[in-house]
């Protein structure tokens, strides 16, 4: 009896670990939703915000490549700190108002606080 028990509370620590440590990972399209949801932005003009729908088809590709390549840690978190910094570049440009940019950042890193939750490799995006 004492080793059923004994491999009942194993099994089960074995399970709730698994499952604390295991990590979700978001789909392309919610994150993508995400990245296009400046409802609240009223600024931006609707030629603007097609611009931003069509550069975060994208830059969600290339967020999703480096996730899902092989390259250690370290590489990966290179990786997105590259595509941030080109990232910054390219909104700014987009939106042509740092103010603007600013405003759309603060918004996503609201928008976004839930997912990275889920999947710690998006903490890196903003």
């Amino acid at each position: 009896m004492k080793k059923i028990s004994t491999i009942l509370i194993i099994v089960f620590s074995m399970v709730v670990g698994g499952q604390c440590y295991g990590q979700e990972t978001v789909p392309k399209e919610v994150l993508l939703t995400t990245l296009n949801s400046v409802n609240s932005l009223k600024k931006l003009p609707n030629e603007t915000v097609l611009k931003l729908m069509e550069y975060n088809k994208v830059y969600v590709d290339k967020v999703y490549d480096i996730i899902n390549n092989s390259k250690s840690d370290k590489d990966q978190k290179n990786a997105f700190k590259t595509l941030s910094n080109d990232n910054e570049k390219s909104l700014i440009e987009l939106f042509g108002k740092k103010g603007i940019y600013k405003d759309y950042v603060k918004l996503m890193e609201e928008e976004l606080h839930p997912l990275i939750k889920k999947d710690k490799n998006l903490k890196y995006l903003y």
